[in-house]
């Protein structure tokens, strides 16, 4: 048997040995060239060509290269300048001596104006560009500054063909901007072209044509911005069009305007917003925020015209900020879906101190535990946002009460939408108190948290039936043994989940407690009061100092 199987190993190194030398034949051999294909293929494109630079080393300049440079380069500059300030003395004189006449003055201020415009394009040509953009930039000052004073000054001609030929001269100045792909040139074409509807003196504004004009400039500005994609110019851009709104906005609100007027406030706002948010995802922002504040202004823009069903038009809006922060990824732009939604809560028509006034509360705490739980459209620091929104849902509702309180209306329903938030702030500490996401705000957090639910518990407490009918003793001692109890039930409660955040908040409403007493109650209380609170006090410190370590594993 063995034997066999010698015989069947010896075959089998035998063919593998044959194999062997026929696969090696098989590699000297020359191999087949690969096919020729007929298509031509794409040229590499010169942006994605990596190109290695190396670092050109700048020699010291030569006394005689220094002076090459001051004769020939700066020397024809400040001779230039010199003699445009000599021109404009000249002419200074001329004017005052009465050789020239004031429609000669303002023909020749804007054709030097545009002379000096066409000669800043000339000097780029000769790859002098700072010193084109320069005197593109005096040129246009020029001729602006010399149709202006043609028509306020000497009133040659009306306020709209004054209008247009600024117009005119403002579209030269921005075809040159984007010839040369000049910056500082989109920054005064923006401010200057802000202004010249400013300059045309008019007692009563045109709100519709104002802004139809600033939404075609601001247009007309994004598309350079885009171009050039110069990211400095892009706020100055926004900026001027806020400017725009806020002027509007002011008109609308302080003066009776017609409807066309509002209309064109509203969707000028919409469409800053919607422009900022598409232009901000095309630069290189690391946040867009002019889009945000533009969404502001949406919202200002609502508050102004104060239609009845605006709170629907805020409703709209926030689910826009909300299809727009899905489109461009910009989870920033939830946020101002959530601050749309508040403020369309804050502009339901109710009436004052009306059961519809106190239920706002109530829609304002579900939106805050949709801020704390909800985990779609969520903003950067979502849980951060929730807090805020909440302690100033706290404030307003203590503002709340005391106008209920003011005018003897019970405040129930507010208290009740202030006690859903408290309890949804508490159980997402709760749930999530181990996570990462608390460790730097943790114990500020703890305070929010601890304030909420005192200024929460005391209102519950002011709001029970009996408590309006007690004199100020009276309410006083309530407090005062409500607090007690408080604390005794967080340290309980601390105790059975073992965690120490509720008994030290047990502990730190047992000092308040202790505080109001010392500080306030001691001087008004009578006897038998004093003595049944201060030792029921004693009992709950010492029921929770023997208890408070009890059978703790450390």
């Amino acid at each position: 048997m063995d034997d066999q199987r010698l015989e069947q190993l010896e075959q089998e190194i035998v063919r593998l040995k044959a194999r062997v030398d026929q696969l090696e034949h098989q590699s000297a051999k020359e191999l087949p060239p690969e096919p020729v294909s007929s298509v031509t293929r794409p040229a590499v494109r010169p942006a994605f060509v990596k190109k290695n630079r190396t670092p050109v080393v700048k020699k010291a300049r030569t006394r005689e290269e220094w002076e090459n440079v001051l004769a020939t380069v700066w020397l024809p500059r400040i001779g230039a300048i010199f003699a445009a300030i000599g021109a404009i003395f000249l002419f200074s004189y001329a004017s005052l001596a009465g050789l020239i006449s004031p429609a000669v003055r303002i023909g020749s201020g804007v054709v030097i104006g545009l002379l000096v415009m066409a000669l800043g394009e000339f000097q780029y040509e000769k790859k002098r560009r700072e010193l084109g953009v320069g005197l593109v930039a005096t040129g246009t000052i020029v001729s602006l500054s010399a149709l202006f004073a043609g028509m306020a000054l000497y009133q040659f001609y009306p306020p709209l063909l004054a209008f247009f030929l600024e117009i005119v001269v403002l579209a030269i100045a921005y075809g040159l901007m984007l010839w040369m792909r000049s910056t500082a040139l989109l920054v005064l074409v923006s401010i200057t072209g802000f202004l010249l509807p400013f300059l045309q003196l008019t007692d009563e504004p045109n709100v519709f044509l104002f802004l139809l004009y600033e939404v075609l400039l601001f247009t007309a500005l994004l598309f350079a911005v885009l171009r050039l994609k110069a990211v400095k110019a892009y706020p100055v851009a926004a900026g001027v069009f806020f400017l725009a709104l806020v002027f509007g906005s002011l008109t609308v609100n302080f003066e009776t305007r017609p409807l066309i007027d509002e209309v064109t406030l509203l969707v000028a706002s919409v469409m800053a917003y919607l422009g900022l948010a598409y232009i901000g995802t095309r630069l290189p922002l690391t946040y867009n925020y002019p889009s945000w504040i533009a969404g502001g202004f949406v919202l200002l823009s609502l508050s102004v015209i104060d239609w009845p069903f605006g709170y629907g038009l805020a409703v709209l809006f926030a689910l826009l900020a909300y299809v727009v922060a899905n489109q461009t990824k910009d989870a920033w732009q939830n946020g101002v879906g959530h601050v749309a939604v508040l403020f369309a809560i804050s502009q339901i028509p109710v009436d004052p101190l009306s059961f519809g006034d106190q239920f706002r509360s109530i829609l304002y705490a579900l939106v805050i535990a949709g801020l704390l739980f909800v985990k779609r459209q969520q903003v950067p620091h979502q849980r951060i946002f929730g807090i805020v929104v909440y302690v100033m849902f706290v404030l307003y509702t203590i503002g709340t009460y005391e106008t209920y309180r003011f005018n003897d209306q019970s405040c129930a329903v507010s208290v009740f939408g202030l006690t859903l938030a408290t309890t949804a702030f508490i159980v997402l500490l709760v749930r999530t108190h181990e996570e990462a996401v608390w460790r730097k705000y943790w114990q500020l957090v703890l305070f929010f948290a601890a304030a909420g639910v005192f200024v929460t518990y005391t209102l519950i407490v002011m709001e029970l039936p009996f408590y309006a009918t007690l004199d100020q003793t009276d309410r006083s001692t309530t407090l005062s043994v409500a607090y007690i109890l408080l604390s005794f039930i967080l340290v309980a409660i601390g105790r059975i989940r073992g965690t120490a955040a509720w008994r030290l908040s047990g502990l730190l409403l047992l000092s308040v407690s202790a505080v109001k007493l010392l500080l306030f109650d001691l001087s008004f209380l009578s006897l038998i009061q004093k003595a049944f609170v201060f030792i029921g006090f004693g009992i709950v410190a010492f029921i929770i100092s023997r208890t408070y370590f009890k059978k703790r594993e450390s």
